[in-house]
């Protein structure tokens, strides 16, 4: 339990100390990429981080679990972006994509239910839950 509570702080915390998150170096998600879409979605992603940093026992060993995968493929991406004409790169666009709408689902969930939960209490919180990304139906 507490290695869980150590790795869930360390994962959603470091984001806190870097206010503009444009690089997954940062412990976010990725924003700074040559896709869109992928900026998109790390948007998002750092989005739900705000809530769930808040109070960080409130993410799931799911939503921990998809976070790493999700920093191990924002670093393969980052080295794959590294190499002139990498023809993998698409591929770990794709994979990238991919985890991070997975934290947006696993990890958008725990933070919805901690902001129907708390957020009345904790002005931060309710802040960082009023920018979430709306659910999709």
């Amino acid at each position: 339990m507490i290695k869980r509570r150590f790795v869930a702080t360390l994962l959603l915390a470091v984001p806190l100390s870097f206010p503009v998150l444009a690089h997954a170096a940062d412990g976010g998600a990725k924003t700074n990429d040559d896709d869109p879409s992928i900026n998109a979605l790390g948007i998002g992603v750092n989005q739900i981080l705000k809530v769930l940093q808040v109070h960080p026992d409130s993410a799931s060993d799911s939503c921990i679990g998809a976070l790493k995968e999700m920093h191990a493929a924002q670093d393969q991406l980052s080295k794959e972006e590294g190499h002139e004409n990498n023809q993998d790169v698409d591929v770990a666009r794709d994979v990238t994509a991919s985890t991070m709408e997975d934290v947006t689902t696993i990890c958008g969930t725990d933070a919805r239910t901690l902001c129907r939960e708390s957020a009345g209490g904790n002005p931060t919180l309710a802040a960082a839950c009023h920018a979430l990304p709306h659910e999709e139906d």
